[in-house]
């Protein structure tokens, strides 16, 4: 007697392909999600790093300022915004890194806003020589660095020592002692603050200095043959 040889019903097909359609939407959705979780942290970790990198900046630059530098901040009103923004003058060698060496203009450093919504600081430089219409010129026009982006909110503070009270506008002049920032990255719900020292300078008389401390000059004395 002949034994028939049996295949594989249509139903069977069915039910194993069935099978393996449910095991790859499993693994896929495993390995999706695996790779999201790594990208948002591997971005996240990156996003730290920036504002380690920006915070360690900012504490050189303002410790380092030269003794004739003028500082200045608060928020520039601009087309019915508010750009929250610090402001250095005659400060050779800052910011100067990849720009073509150092640089004795204004240093702008801004929070602008994000595509998307938010803030980003960024930095320009510019000529010291430039009049009012081509420095706005330039704000428009010109190239912004961006050092922090992704950012919900910025906002400077400066501490007047004669008021014991921290302001929000700071006039050139003499420089605070301490600036205090404050930000919020985007996706976060507690904002950050982060407080930077500036090394106080006193300006010196050098002429009424310079004759107090060698006091009247010397008497010659002259032998006459």
């Amino acid at each position: 007697m002949r034994n028939a040889a049996r295949g594989f019903t249509l139903f069977e097909m069915v039910v194993v392909l069935a099978i393996f359609v449910l095991l790859a939407g499993g693994i896929y959705a495993t390995v999706n999600a695996a790779v999201r979780a790594t990208a948002t942290l591997t971005e996240e970790n990156l996003q730290i790093q920036r504002l380690n990198a920006f915070v360690s900046l900012m504490r050189r630059t303002f410790h380092n300022l030269p003794a004739n530098a003028r500082f200045a901040g608060g928020v520039r009103a601009e087309g019915g915004d508010g750009f929250p923004e610090i402001t250095l003058r005659d400060a050779p060698g800052v910011f100067a890194w990849g720009l073509g060496g150092p640089s004795a203009g204004t240093a702008l450093l801004t929070a602008r806003p994000r595509l998307g919504g938010g803030r980003e600081l960024s930095l320009m430089l510019l000529p010291g020589s430039l009049g009012e219409m081509e420095r706005r010129d330039g704000l428009e026009r010109g190239a912004w660095m961006r050092l922090l982006p992704d950012l919900r909110e910025v906002k400077w503070r400066f501490y007047n020592l004669e008021q014991q009270e921290w302001v929000e506008q700071w006039l050139e002049g003499e420089r605070p002692p301490l600036v205090e920032l404050n930000l919020q990255l985007l996706g976060e719900e507690v904002p950050r603050q982060f407080i930077f020292w500036l090394p106080p300078v006193k300006e010196v008389a050098l002429n009424e200095a310079g004759l107090e401390a060698q006091g009247p000059p010397p008497e010659l004395e002259v032998e006459l043959p």
